[in-house]
């Protein structure tokens, strides 16, 4: 299958409901060659000439590379120390016009390491659903969080929020996979994933076969949460000692 095999695209399923509380069918699930790869064919599905993407700065650099692809026009909020790198409402409902088509979300955050609270990506989401704004959620750092923080999914927040969300995650962070290439993206808009499994089938036809079952490894490993946890000490044990060196 173009979008990823029935047997992967269940396990992601199960991923979701187990993980961050959403219900998605497997018929919701495209799976592409990473995370990225997701991202490029939601923002080549719903961007045009004149559109505009809100993009909060600091940014991974390609998110506005992505929609100026898409004849797009990336949209900037420009975010501090003081707020802990994180969007205010007022500077999201500023930069909305009738152009814009989405706002990306990445929390846990690439570059800045912030991480949305539920009540702000609640209001984040709550203006973009009555705007008809499309929430890109890119949560692929979902498992790399220090500080006894934990992760939340916006499109978890109200049915809403949900139906107007895409969520995006993939095994390269969490499993430590950048090179086997999968990510994966969830959508409970069909109309929306069809036109990605579409321009995903005209452009790469699937995601690697072998990667696929590395991945299918990956999330039904029973050991995995074992793994993963050690990993992220010993990057939090990392992140603290340049911390405390740089603040010297």
């Amino acid at each position: 299958a173009e979008s990823g095999t029935d047997e992967l695209k269940k396990a992601i399923c199960e991923k979701f409901q187990k993980d961050n509380g959403l219900t998605y069918s497997p018929s919701q699930i495209v799976v592409s060659c990473g995370a990225k790869h997701s991202l490029y064919n939601i923002i080549q599905a719903v961007c045009e000439k004149g559109d505009e993407v809100i993009i909060p700065s600091p940014y991974w650099l390609s998110y506005p590379e992505m929609a100026i692809l898409a004849e797009a026009k990336p949209v900037f909020i420009e975010t501090d120390d003081s707020s802990g790198f994180k969007i205010s409402l007022p500077a999201l409902k500023k930069a909305i016009t009738k152009n814009t088509k989405a706002v990306i979300i990445n929390s846990p955050s690439n570059p800045t390491g912030s991480i949305y609270a539920k009540e702000e990506l609640r209001e984040i989401g709550k203006i973009a659903a009555e705007k008809g704004i499309l929430i890109i959620s890119d949560e692929i750092y979902e498992k790399i969080i220090f500080d006894g923080n934990s992760h939340v999914s916006i499109a978890s927040l109200g049915e809403d929020i949900f139906k107007n969300t895409v969520v995006v995650n993939g095994v390269s962070k969490s499993f430590a996979m950048t090179g086997w290439r999968i990510g994966y993206l969830a959508a409970s808009n069909n109309e929306l994933v069809t036109a990605i499994k579409n321009i995903q089938s005209h452009s790469t036809s699937n995601p690697v076969s072998i990667s696929q079952m590395a991945t299918l490894e990956a999330l039904n490993n029973s050991s995995g949460t074992i793994i993963l946890d050690n990993m992220r000490d010993q990057f939090e044990k990392r992140r603290n000692y340049i911390v405390e060196r740089i603040n010297k």
